[in-house]
């Protein structure tokens, strides 16, 4: 430690120094030793000290704390939930709106909801409403929404009826809204709720050999999958007159007969329906050309294809059929002979 003296701290301002570097002039201070003596322990010590006892009371604490946070909020959210919605009379149902694009009125869905104006809108429950619709066999799908503040929609998809189930033997006939059942185009069995113009236009599929059906099941007879192919298919034929389906009988195991509303017989591959129809076109074409409308067409066969008229056609355009095909082939043919041989050899 130095002492200074009163020379080095009397210092006169000079204005060299402003433009000079200081300089370090000769140390003239004293210098005094101090003696101490230190022993161990004394001193504290520098470095803080780790706090050897972390209170576990503080962690509990912040354990107790954030799960009465945890337990808290939600049941605050249940609570505020509660008293906006369930408590609260604007969400009151004022309106019920109902849409079906089948069969089922407005008041056959009232009454499967089963849903009262004046109910509280958010108390109702929308799965249940739903899966009583999709116990009915005819509904193939419901929509249930709620709409704020105060509406109910429901829409049902009912399912589309292609034709009607006919069974002698199991005492099932077209029409029957007691016993016969509808069917739709994946095969489902449903109920006739009511009948109308569209629903009796309905094509036929009458089978003999089959179990008793339940509705919901699915129609599964043999020759069943063939028959609904036919009618999804029949639509390539409305170019021509009256050739919509009346009936298609599963008689055997290898063809299905189909009865079309014009009174053409047409016998059908089971397995080849798709081929059997573009066949049909073309003897249609062919036939129309030349006026002689068709009594039966079996197109079951690939070639040589038997063909019957309700009336007899010209003789002169049959001369073609007395001889076989292959001697014709070489001889120069009229358009009708040509006509004639096409359809014979199947299109």
């Amino acid at each position: 430690m130095r002492n200074k003296s009163g020379r080095c701290n009397h210092k006169k301002f000079q204005f060299s120094s402003i433009f000079s570097s200081p300089q370090r002039g000769e140390d003239e201070t004293d210098w005094f030793l101090l003696e101490a003596v230190v022993t161990k322990g004394s001193a504290p010590s520098l470095r803080s000290a780790k706090p050897d006892n972390v209170s576990w009371k503080a962690w509990i604490i912040r354990v107790l704390a954030i799960g009465c946070l945890c337990v808290s909020v939600p049941l605050i959210a249940r609570w505020a939930h509660s008293e906006i919605f369930y408590q609260n009379d604007e969400f009151v149902l004022n309106s019920l709106e109902y849409h079906s694009d089948g069969m089922l009125a407005e008041k056959n869905l009232a009454q499967i909801a089963n849903v009262a104006i004046g109910a509280n809108l958010m108390k109702i429950d929308l799965k249940a409403i739903r899966n009583r619709f999709e116990k009915l066999a005819v509904v193939k799908e419901a929509v249930i929404t709620r709409e704020m503040p105060d509406k109910l929609r429901i829409a049902v998809k009912e399912r589309t009826p292609v034709a009607w189930l006919s069974c002698p033997p199991l005492g099932l006939r077209s029409g029957d809204l007691e016993r016969s059942y509808l069917i739709d185009a994946e095969g489902i069995l449903f109920r006739c709720l009511d009948r109308n113009d569209l629903v009796d236009s309905l094509p036929i599929i009458e089978t003999f050999r089959m179990d008793e059906p339940k509705e919901g099941d699915t129609f599964s007879a043999d020759g069943a999958k063939s028959a609904l192919r036919l009618i999804a298919l029949g639509e390539r034929l409305q170019e021509h007159e009256n050739m919509n389906i009346h009936s298609i009988r599963l008689r055997t195991e290898w063809s299905i007969e189909c009865h079309y509303r014009s009174g053409l017989q047409v016998t059908f591959a089971r397995h080849e329906v798709e081929r059997g129809i573009e066949n049909l076109k073309t003897i249609l074409s062919r036939s129309n050309e030349f006026g002689a409308p068709l009594a039966s067409v079996n197109v079951a066969a690939r070639e040589n294809i038997a063909v019957t008229f309700s009336q007899e056609p010209d003789p002169t355009t049959m001369r073609a059929i007395a001889n076989p095909i292959r001697n014709q082939l070489a001889v120069p043919l009229d358009s009708k002979e040509k006509h004639l041989q096409s359809i014979l050899k199947g299109g």
